[in-house]
């Protein structure tokens, strides 16, 4: 069995009264971030300070969520120390601040460049299909099998084969557990899934 484990966003909801949410509307004149989450280093930044808006729904009165990996990837900075404290050197970031649009509170995140891009996939255990034959990025993925060689000892890294995928080491997941961060949770390889 593999020692590492997919990292997943496990989105807020407050309680079973209030099934609000939080939206981060990172797509919204966000510019810099292009190359952030393919996993290299990036070639692109942001020229000015950026402000991003957190927009609560449904009575939502919570926080955002720690992890969000889309067009911009963010993290709360509990989670940064987090992975930090585990011993995760190969992320950069950037200082971003989201903002409440119904209350004008400020949250003190990161964008996250995660640089690290390892075809970790045993290809004879897991199913995966590629469109364009390369397996790299854009993955179909089922039971997936880390091969925990291929990692090469890194704690942190996204799958080559599917950009999307973050995988941690077992000691990271168990650096973010210990802060009981409850909008992040782990997959067991063999249980994620990518269409």
């Amino acid at each position: 069995m593999s020692d590492y484990f997919v990292m997943r966003p496990a989105p807020t909801i407050e309680s079973e009264s209030a099934q609000g949410y939080m939206e981060i509307e990172d797509w919204d004149d966000v510019d810099g971030f292009e190359d952030w989450g393919r996993g290299t280093l990036a070639q692109q930044k942001p020229s000015n300070p950026v402000e991003i808006k957190a927009v609560p729904h449904d009575g939502y009165t919570g926080l955002p969520d720690e992890l969000q990996d889309a067009s911009v990837p963010l993290m709360s900075k509990s989670l940064k120390e987090a992975i930090e404290a585990a011993g995760v050197d190969n992320v950069r970031f950037l200082p971003v601040t989201l903002r409440n649009t119904e209350t004008g509170t400020a949250y003190e995140y990161f964008a996250f460049n995660l640089v690290g891009l390892v075809a970790a996939a045993d290809a004879s255990k897991s199913k995966m299909f590629s469109f364009d034959g390369d397996f790299v990025g854009d993955t179909q993925i089922h039971d997936l099998e880390i091969d925990d060689s291929l990692a090469h000892g890194l704690l942190m890294f996204r799958l080559k084969e599917d950009f999307s995928a973050i995988i941690v080491h077992k000691s990271v997941k168990e650096a973010i557990e210990r802060r009981k961060i409850p909008t992040v949770k782990f997959v067991r390889p063999e249980e994620y899934v990518a269409l």
